[in-house]
């Protein structure tokens, strides 16, 4: 094989593989978490949620870190409420978009 046909080749599959993977991450952006808030760090703009559902989610799992994009939901929440929300990776940190209480 042509060295340069096969450069192209594997160009073309890295592509795939990059616009696959964007695509699956948007969907994962747009799904609907839930879980319980553990801590809320209105300093750091942070709240740890421990996600129900989750693979190998168990009571000994860790809580997951979320920066909240609007600080009016710092209001709305405390350690022990069941929500459901929906995040986005924002400059490489996942973010909170929305945030209901169940």
């Amino acid at each position: 094989m042509d060295r340069s046909l096969f450069l192209a080749r594997i160009t073309r599959i890295a592509l795939s593989v990059i616009v696959a993977l964007s695509i699956a991450s948007a969907a994962y952006a747009q799904e609907v978490l839930k879980g319980e808030v553990v801590t809320v760090d209105k300093a750091s703009r942070k709240v740890g949620i421990k996600l129900s559902g989750a693979v190998g989610s168990s009571d000994a799992t860790a809580p997951t870190p979320f920066k909240v994009q609007d600080a009016r939901m710092f209001d709305s929440v405390k350690p022990g409420d069941k929500v459901s929300f929906t995040a986005e990776r924002l400059d490489g940190v996942m973010t909170i978009k929305n945030l209901t209480k169940e």
